[in-house]
């Protein structure tokens, strides 16, 4: 369910949202808990025409900021939206669970679920840049699906201008409930990786094992293909490990995290405790096409509070000594190297780094 947000034709909405977009500066970040009292005032402001029209039991008009605060998960992504750094709205998609009645929202598929704007910021094309600007967050999106009261116009051609089409289908979720249009956006166009800008880091699940293991395989092979590894000379290298050994890691008790850009997995790490306030970072991995945007510090950033919130004191991490690039990137995020060693099986030598959190 949406509000109204657009202008009162076709031709007024393409042109006055072109004219204020060259202005204002729209932008999206990840809500956080601090923004949930305010967010839930201007979603009450936003909704209300729409509760006052339907009375709608379900309608957000009748939610406070516990509303927002449980969409703040894995199943969801809730964006603030801000015009010229004044946050003016929300928008969430949810990743899992239902998108309809009668529907399950499935692999590649996202539920543009609620987007509102104050009342004072509506009718400038805000809330379909902000459809655009969340778009980039979702690299593995094939379909996107949005309802809204079938005889609400002005959120048709809000969302008709963003590239959802009317699919035919009325759906209610509840007697009260006023029927919904459902549209859906199909993704044709090729995803640019460089533009996800705001992934987030949530803790592994079992089934998300495999996964995790095509990340690491797919990130620690620019270094077995730099050093020459191939399972005859180095089986035991990262890039080759079994799905058996992360099985065995989330058994022993290991924190294992992954980096999400919307549904998909694009970045891995994993903590085990080696002794009293000692923790070690265990492959640490980017996709090589999500690189270069600090994708691995957030990660590392991760690590450090992980450790901290557990009591340790002092993280650890071994790597290819021979690997320059690698050990400066630690050594600038706070490590120092303290030592080598050669082992006989491995055609390259182990270097030691750690560091205090």
């Amino acid at each position: 369910m949406t509000v109204q947000v657009e202008g009162n034709s076709i031709c007024t909405v393409f042109y006055f949202w072109e004219a204020t977009m060259e202005t204002r500066n729209i932008s999206i970040r990840i809500t956080t808990p601090s923004e949930a009292e305010r967010l839930s005032r201007i979603q009450k402001a936003a909704f209300k025409p729409l509760y006052e029209k339907y009375h709608d039991e379900g309608n957000p008009y009748l939610r406070g900021p516990e509303d927002i605060l449980r969409r703040l998960n894995k199943c969801n992504r809730h964006y603030t939206i801000l015009c010229d750094g004044e946050i003016v709205g929300g928008i969430f998609y949810r990743l899992y669970g239902r998108r309809s009645p009668s529907d399950e929202i499935g692999d590649g598929e996202y539920y543009l679920s609620r987007i509102y704007i104050h009342p004072d910021y509506q009718n400038k094309g805000i809330a379909r840049k902000a459809i655009f600007l969340c778009e980039k967050e979702f690299p593995d999106a094939r379909f996107y699906f949005v309802d809204f009261p079938e005889d609400m116009d002005k959120n048709r051609r809000c969302y008709q201008g963003a590239g959802y089409c009317d699919i035919g289908v009325r759906e209610r979720w509840s007697e009260d409930a006023p029927v919904l249009a459902v549209f859906q956006k199909t993704v044709s166009n090729v995803f640019t990786p460089t533009e996800v800008t705001l992934p987030l880091i949530y803790e592994v699940e079992k089934d998300e094992l495999r996964e995790c293991l095509s990340v690491i395989h797919q990130s620690f092979k620019t270094a077995a293909d730099s050093f020459g590894l191939t399972r005859e000379n180095c089986p035991r290298h990262t890039s080759f490990i079994p799905l058996s050994f992360l099985e065995s890691q989330m058994n022993w008790g290991w924190h294992m995290y992954a980096l999400y850009a919307g549904k998909k997995i694009i970045g891995y790490m994993s903590l085990s405790k080696e002794g009293d306030g000692i923790f070690e970072l265990h492959n640490l991995a980017v996709l090589p096409e999500y690189r270069h945007k600090g994708f691995g510090k957030l990660l590392l950033d991760h690590a450090k509070d992980k450790v901290k919130s557990l009591g340790g004191k002092t993280i650890k991490v071994g790597i290819i000594e021979e690997s320059a690039v690698l050990k400066g990137w630690y050594i600038a995020n706070g490590f120092v190297h303290t030592g080598t060693k050669k082992f006989d099986h491995l055609p390259f030598t182990s270097g030691y780094l750690e560091r205090s959190v």
